[in-house]
């Protein structure tokens, strides 16, 4: 570090400035040297490529940390893919009622009004003529799906109805249940397939265990090797799970900010009660003195 000294007089100040900027210029240009010739070279952008590309090829070897946490949580996931089987098949049991019961009632419906909705068909159909090819109507009627269709393929907000989402069959289908050795058997080929080179995809087999996985067990996926296998494998499910657990992390929060104001809440109206009471009481001791005053007056 250098040193401020006195300045001593009859010196030339000036003189003395001069020489001080020339040495620690001298001493930035050796000191910028030394870390030029001591700074390791720069990694070949190829060579990083190539070295990235040979590891995605390979596998990875599981650790003894990770292989401890996915059995643990084996038991786990197993009990949570059962519960939501059984969710699953009575859901779709109730929703098959309602369906067969619903469709009973149409056919009833349907047989009472056939004979007056035959009669009005053939009273209109006597009194209207076909339009030509070249009508109006038939022109508008063209124009609106014409409408239609772009409304449905534009992607701007708000520009989009729900028209392609009610094309989404929203009938009942059977689920398919996994007994629980088939469950384990999907489990453990899921994990192992995480390990597998980079370059290999995930079936669909298995990313779709992998979607239940992080939805039933998402804990599964603290442990920090797993969630880079996840990450590295299917960058898009690895999003899915973060959007996920943060989801998760808002609605615990919730509950907790939930808890707590209904226990303020409840404080604020215990301390509003006490006010009360002990306002009720100040009137009421006024009242009896008021009353024995009037005891005593008479």
């Amino acid at each position: 570090m250098f040193r401020l000294l006195p300045v001593k007089p009859n010196v030339d100040t000036s003189a003395s400035s001069a020489l001080a900027a020339v040495a620690l210029t001298g001493v930035l240009f050796l000191t910028g040297c030394q870390q030029q010739a001591d700074a390791p070279p720069v990694p070949d952008e190829a060579q990083t490529t190539e070295k990235t590309s040979e590891e995605d090829s390979q596998p990875m070897q599981q650790s003894d940390s990770a292989a401890a946490r996915i059995e643990q949580f084996q038991p786990i996931y197993v009990a949570q893919a059962q519960g939501l089987q059984r969710r699953l098949q009575a859901e779709y049991e109730s929703l098959e009622a309602a369906d067969t019961s619903d469709s009973e009632e149409s056919l009833l419906l349907n047989g009472a009004t056939n004979d007056s909705a035959t009669l009005t068909e053939n009273a209109n159909s006597a009194n209207s003529e076909p339009l030509p090819a070249d009508s109006p109507v038939e022109a508008n009627a063209t124009s609106e799906e014409g409408s239609d269709a772009e409304m449905n393929t534009s992607t701007e907000v708000g520009e989009r109805d729900l028209t392609v989402l009610k094309r989404i069959s929203l009938e009942p289908r059977k689920p398919i249940i996994l007994t629980e050795e088939q469950i384990i058997e999907r489990y453990q080929q899921t994990m192992a397939a995480l390990y597998q080179p980079v370059t290999t995809p995930l079936s669909a087999e298995d990313a779709d265990t992998l979607i239940n996985i992080a939805t039933l067990v998402p804990q599964l996926f603290e442990h920090a090797e797993i969630a880079g296998r996840v990450s590295a494998k299917s960058p898009a499910l690895a999003r899915l799970i973060i959007q996920h657990q943060v989801w998760e992390q808002i609605e615990a929060q919730q509950v907790v900010d939930m808890q707590q104001m209904k226990q303020q809440q409840q404080q604020e109206f215990e301390t509003l009660m006490a006010k009360f009471n002990d306002t009720i009481k100040g009137y009421d001791e006024q009242i009896a003195k008021y009353e024995q005053t009037l005891k005593e007056f008479q």
